[in-house]
């Protein structure tokens, strides 16, 4: 992929875990880089600190993306700093695992305002901002697209995510906006040992076509591309990255019964 030179990426979440392998990437490719954290200063410093020695600028904001005001007020510093952003990423997440019966409404409500409403107001802030042929990608997941038991929120509302895409992606168009996304099945990385702690995961890749979880750097890979010239006709679509796990779901799941 070309070189990126003078524009700057906005990812919220990316302090750590995936979305800082996502800024890494992207500063690896030359985006100045714009974090979005709600908390852990500390941590957010240390991940500024590790973008910057890739050569490029970079800053965190910490603001509660699910606070319009706030968002607001921290776009403008950014604009007058950074300038205008060419490229928006909401990695930013929220879980609470429970059966939907057990579910408690605070649960349910901090995994669709983190997820949903944060995805909604990042989105519509960062666009009264961007110019013609800025991308914004939604990180949602294989989870929005199929159902597995005891999942709290967190489906329903990558599932909002989806179409939120899509709706963003047609309204958009004629801005020179694109946005789609990516949908990850499990993400974990070969070198972490997870195997030994998740032994019931471990069993459900096992089950997948390509018997294999998805990496942090495919995921962040797979943004670079979205945002790159390269997929300049791809617009509102979700890029499944799950090793074939969605075209078998159930399979699995009948073999099981």
């Amino acid at each position: 992929m070309q070189r990126v030179i003078g524009k700057t990426a906005i990812v919220t979440g990316g302090s750590q875990g995936v979305g800082l392998r996502i800024a890494s990437v992207l500063a690896a490719q030359g985006y100045d880089i714009v974090l979005l954290v709600r908390r852990q200063r500390e941590v957010a410093q240390r991940a500024i600190a590790q973008l910057q020695n890739l050569g490029v600028r970079a800053a965190f904001w910490q603001v509660d993306i699910t606070d319009r005001a706030a968002l607001r007020a921290a776009m403008s510093a950014i604009v007058a700093d950074f300038g205008a952003p060419q490229l928006l990423v909401n990695n930013a997440g929220a879980s609470a695992a429970a059966p939907l019966l057990e579910l408690t409404d605070a649960q349910w409500q901090l995994v669709l305002d983190t997820q949903l409403t944060g995805t909604f107001l990042a989105c519509v802030e960062t666009v009264i901002h961007m110019k013609p042929g800025g991308v914004i990608i939604n990180i949602a997941g294989a989870s929005a697209h199929r159902c597995y038991p005891d999942a709290g929120a967190f489906g329903p509302s990558k599932a909002g995510v989806v179409n939120l895409t899509a709706q963003m992606s047609i309204e958009w168009a004629s801005r020179g906006i694109r946005v789609c996304g990516i949908s990850p099945g499990p993400i974990r990385d070969a070198d972490s040992n997870w195997q030994l702690h998740e032994p019931l995961l471990a069993k459900e890749v096992a089950r997948l076509p390509l018997q294999r979880p998805v990496s942090s750097d495919e995921v962040a890979q797979s943004v670079a591309f979205l945002a790159s010239p390269a997929a300049a006709a791809f617009t509102g679509q979700m890029l499944v990255l799950d090793s074939g796990g969605l075209n078998t779901w159930y399979m699995t799941q009948q073999e099981e019964r």
